[in-house]
């Protein structure tokens, strides 16, 4: 009888999204790589704010992408988690700001005012 010991958690490269990603769009795609030397196959799970994206196929070469809609305003966690076929496991954690409220302009200010034709002016636009 022979058997192989499995200590090596499998790798996981998130490339997409980037930690801390702003956007103002719903739809989001997962980008990755994984591999694991001992313990093949890799499967991938994808998790928004705790609840399960669904199945995420993983490519011959350990690449995989998978579609998500993000559910909620603000802050977004996203989690992948690799797991090889001995059951270890290697998670990367995202964190992205869906945000759709455009900006409130709050005031306009224009220095020297007012400004006479040909001088340089400064113009401050200052945002909530």
């Amino acid at each position: 009888c022979t058997f192989k010991v499995d200590t090596v958690a499998p790798s996981l490269v998130v490339t997409a999204p980037t930690e801390g990603l702003e956007t103002n769009k719903s739809e989001l795609t997962v980008v990755g790589s994984t591999d694991d030397v001992t313990s093949k196959p890799v499967s991938i799970s994808v998790k928004l704010n705790g609840k399960d994206c669904g199945a995420v196929e993983v490519g011959s070469d350990g690449s995989f992408s998978k579609v998500i809609t993000l559910d909620q305003q603000g802050e977004n966690v996203i989690v992948v988690t690799a797991t090889d076929k001995a059951g270890k496991t290697t998670t990367v954690t995202r964190k992205v700001v869906y945000n759709t409220t455009a900006p409130v302009i709050k005031s306009v200010s224009i220095t020297p005012n007012p400004v006479s034709a040909g001088n340089l002016y400064k113009i401050v636009v200052e945002v909530e």
